[in-house]
């Protein structure tokens, strides 16, 4: 079987970011989401928040796994290194340094990294024993936040872009185009909640309606409708 070349290695960790940082920024809108509208579906949403959360750890996960022959971004700054000549743009040095500087990067994030891989193999992928008997401590072990994760992608995202730059003079963010679309689902719910509040009192009575309702929720909305 043949080796993957440079460009398809850069894609792939390319792909893993995109993927892995459109995950986590759903589960960040949810969790900044009105609660009214969030517990229409608790079950639903619940399970999508905490299967985006870990499947944003598990996409960095891959990004630097240390399993043997796993294309990583460690094996793609060693192949870059090998191949500094094939880099359409940019000279030897700036290619160099940019190398060099990605180096860093994995060094510094290796705190974040080492908290996302012990808890890849202790729950995410694997159930180790310790942690299923004791499922608080791996939380206190591995501490790992949001700002962690965006971090983590934020620096790979700027590295392998630049790489991509110098290799073939690809540019530009790596998002998906509607990849805020969760918020025009979210903003329906909405609407449809608020009718239903609006036609029960407008059956019952002004008032009457004591559950909880989604922020702004006004009339000149559902004149438009």
């Amino acid at each position: 079987m043949g080796k993957p070349t440079l460009k398809q290695i850069l894609d792939a960790l390319k792909n893993q970011v995109l993927i892995g940082k459109s995950y986590l920024d759903l589960a960040k809108g949810l969790l900044q989401a009105d609660p009214v509208i969030l517990q229409t579906a608790p079950t639903f949403f619940g399970l999508t928040m905490d299967g985006s959360l870990e499947l944003a750890q598990m996409a960095v996960a891959r990004l630097y796994d240390r399993t043997s022959g796993a294309v990583t971004v460690q094996k793609m700054l060693r192949q870059a290194a090998l191949e500094i000549s094939s880099f359409q743009r940019g000279t030897k040095q700036e290619v160099s340094e940019a190398i060099a500087n990605s180096e860093k990067v994995v060094v510094e994030l290796e705190p974040v990294l080492a908290s996302i891989r012990q808890r890849r193999n202790e729950w995410l992928a694997h159930l180790d024993p310790q942690t299923v008997a004791d499922p608080t401590a791996l939380a206190a072990q591995a501490k790992l936040t949001i700002p962690d994760l965006e971090r983590a992608f934020r620096e790979t995202e700027e590295m392998l872009v630049k790489l991509s730059c110098f290799y073939d003079g690809t540019v530009g963010d790596l998002e998906f185009i509607g990849g805020d679309d969760y918020e025009t689902a979210l903003d329906w719910i909405r609407l449809a909640k608020c009718t239903s509040i609006e036609n029960y009192e407008q059956k019952f009575g002004v008032g009457t309606w004591t559950g909880p309702r989604p922020k702004d929720c006004s009339r000149r909305e559902f004149d438009v409708l």
